[in-house]
């Protein structure tokens, strides 16, 4: 499992964003799902059926890849969507040291304070990864842009 000790791993990772991306996409591309960013976002349920049936055999080194790729596309998805920002998930967190979006969306409560949940991307990796999950990829994707738009 990967995570950011500090900030400056985080800008790292943030920094480097594309270069995850494009590795994700190698991945995804030699196992037969082919395409780049913007047709990809096409695939996301052969993405999710890719990642429970095929990633668990991986090396960890290119779990760890595909892992910081997946990290990179959809918080990159999300944010061309609803803007927002990536931290570092505090300790007490169910993804402790992983980027999780947050101030995200045009959702606001009566005081005026936007109004939204911190998105955990490697929750969503590990929930499909075993999958043991309730949403699809492509469920929470559309639901979030749906709710927070």
């Amino acid at each position: 499992m990967i995570t950011f000790k500090n900030k400056k791993e985080l800008l790292d990772f943030i920094n480097n964003q594309n270069d995850y991306i494009r590795q994700f996409i190698e991945i995804l591309n030699e196992n037969g799902i082919e395409g780049d960013y913007n047709n990809l976002i096409e695939k996301i349920d052969l993405i999710q059926i890719f990642l429970e049936n095929c990633v668990a055999n991986f090396s960890i080194e290119k779990q760890d890849v595909f892992r910081l790729g997946f990290w990179a596309f959809f918080s990159k998805l999300l944010m061309e969507q609803l803007g927002g920002e990536l931290k570092i998930a505090s300790p007490s967190d169910y993804s402790a040291g992983t980027p999780q979006l947050i101030n995200y969306g045009r959702r606001f409560d009566k005081k005026g304070k936007r109004k939204w949940i911190g998105i955990a991307f490697d929750s969503w990796f590990e929930s499909h990864l075993t999958k043991n999950n309730l949403v699809s990829l492509n469920g929470k994707i559309k639901k979030l842009i749906e709710d927070y738009s």
